[in-house]
């Protein structure tokens, strides 16, 4: 997509989650919205990985988002784990004063050592290399940066909370069998594996969790009147395909959804699927 100053700008306004713990930290200036992959002097966001970049001139960026299980073992030797997306990034043409990497934590609710103790991983054909970022409230920023497989990791033993999205699936309604999963928030990824591995289910649209989930801790899920599977819950991490809730409901009625973390027991989620709204739905 090629922009030029007559062509309308779309103000990137909204905050890129709903998350209410981390309200107050003040996210960085306005940004103009869009799809790669040209842009004149400005800053840009990409709608879709929600990368930000600031150029001085014209630029070219080449881009994707990748899987990024194939940096486990570089990981495990680290003793590190992901807390953003691996994106592949080229600069074409032209030089980036500033990058803007995405990450899942919530800097609220988190360890404070966090801010400190985030790096970026680069990987290129010459190995592994790490430097240091400033964390912003969604962002990691990046001066003059170099390009190649990069993401944002954190040590093992820094505790985190992290920003989730939603995918709610019906595979059936009488009786009623959900499919209930959770990710970090614009994991571009793990959103298009779960909606390719979940195909010929109905999607039910529901609002996403406003505040963040513990990493690396058991959640369960309570649904009264349910069967819920697994039973023991579920933890969620960055390192392995999202996991997922599977619930059976045979009694005709409101869904009552409770998500508790197991190690004190408290609701860090509700959410209610109204009858009349399964009524409405046609698997």
């Amino acid at each position: 997509l090629n922009l030029s100053d007559s062509e309308p700008s779309r103000l990137n306004l909204h905050p890129l989650s709903v998350c209410q713990s981390c309200v107050h930290i003040v996210d960085s200036d306005q940004w103009v919205e869009l799809e790669p992959i040209s842009t004149p002097a400005g800053r840009f966001e990409c709608s879709r990985t929600r990368m930000r970049w600031v150029c001085a001139g014209d630029v070219t960026l080449q881009y994707r988002a990748v899987d990024g299980r194939f940096l486990r073992a570089e990981l495990e030797r680290l003793r590190c784990e992901r807390i953003g997306p691996v994106i592949d990034v080229t600069v074409i043409s032209g030089k980036l004063e500033e990058a803007h990497l995405p990450h899942y934590a919530c800097l609220a609710e988190s360890d404070p050592s966090l801010r400190n103790d985030v790096r970026l991983l680069s990987k290129s054909n010459e190995g592994i290399s790490l430097q240091s970022v400033e964390l912003t409230r969604y962002h990691a920023k990046i001066i003059q940066p170099s390009f190649s497989l990069i993401t944002l990791i954190i040590s093992w033993f820094i505790k985190w909370e992290e920003h989730c999205d939603l995918l709610l699936y019906m595979l059936c309604k009488d009786p009623l069998f959900l499919h209930i999963y959770f990710f970090p928030a614009h994991d571009t990824c793990s959103k298009e594996k779960v909606k390719q591995d979940e195909k010929s289910s109905l999607l039910i649209r529901h609002p996403r969790p406003d505040r963040p989930f513990r990493l690396k801790t058991p959640h369960l899920l309570e649904v009264p009147g349910a069967f819920v599977h697994p039973v023991e819950g579920i933890s969620f991490r960055t390192d392995i395909d999202p996991n997922f809730f599977k619930v059976r409901k045979q009694e005709h009625g409101d869904v009552q959804l409770n998500l508790i973390r197991e190690e004190d027991k408290k609701s860090v989620w509700k959410a209610t699927i109204w009858k009349d709204e399964i009524g409405q739905l046609n698997p």
